[in-house]
């Protein structure tokens, strides 16, 4: 009997032991990001989706694996069913031990030269993503995100936490808070080009590529995505029409004649 009553007594601690384990599994937790990591913002409506990828080094190591058609499908859906905007989508990172001083990573659809041009000012874009990622740390803020279960979440555009809150602009130029002189950003289907800006040296550089689809498949890398390429059921089409066309030309030809 004993042996009985203790089996019941570890089986039923064991139970209780594994439903905390479960109940704090699945807590929800609010979207943050570290130094050094690559953040994906997904927005142009009333909702925005953000994703923390991981360490941007490791991402965007040349010739590494990088992400490879991550599924931010959820964020997308919930960025579009909010308005009727045009959606736009952007990464950016920021790195207070580069170099010495300090350096950023943003995306845009521009070239590295259109994005060196003119006033550039990386501290703007490196405070207020620190003093964002740090007000994130702030438990009393988590209820302004909605987790998507993908590992991204969803918060309205005017929340204090949003991504346009703290490093977009009210005129919504996307130049991250005025550190770029064009629009770090680009539409969907669209490859951003990642650049690094050394905050000591003042120097630019392309440390890589990214692509997000309007299917909401994610890929980023150095070199990274290139052009988006098109379908082959276009390409078919395509074909088919040119076949007919030269088709078309032959009977009118031997009409003709």
């Amino acid at each position: 009997m004993r042996c009985i009553a203790f089996t019941r007594a570890v089986t039923a601690t064991a139970f209780t032991i594994a439903t905390l384990v479960t109940g704090m599994a699945g807590q929800v937790q609010a979207f943050t990001f570290s130094n050094g990591d690559l953040v994906l913002a997904i927005y142009g409506n009333s909702t925005e989706a953000v994703y923390d990828l991981g360490t941007a080094n490791t991402i965007l190591t040349p010739g590494g694996a990088g992400i490879a058609n991550q599924n931010v499908s959820a964020g997308l859906t919930a960025v579009q069913n909010s308005g009727t905007g045009t959606v736009k989508y952007t990464l950016f990172q920021f790195d207070a031990g580069f170099s010495t001083g300090g350096g950023v990573i943003a995306g845009t659809s521009k070239t590295l030269a259109q994005a060196s041009a003119g006033t550039v000012n990386f501290t703007n874009q490196l405070n207020a993503a620190g003093t964002w990622s740090g007000l994130l740390g702030n438990s009393s803020v988590q209820s302004q995100f909605t987790s998507l279960g993908d590992g991204g979440f969803s918060i309205s555009k005017t929340g204090t936490m949003s991504f346009s809150s703290n490093l977009n602009d009210s005129a919504g130029t996307d130049t991250m808070k005025g550190a770029w002189p064009v629009a770090m950003s680009g539409g969907l289907n669209v490859v951003l080009n990642l650049i690094q800006g050394d905050l000591d040296a003042g120097t630019t550089s392309q440390v890589g590529r990214a692509l997000l689809t309007s299917a909401g498949f994610l890929t980023v890398g150095n070199p990274g995505p290139s052009a988006v390429p098109l379908p082959a059921g276009v390409v078919l089409f395509g074909t088919g029409l040119i076949g007919l066309v030269g088709i078309a030309r032959r009977s009118i030809n031997r009409q003709a004649a």
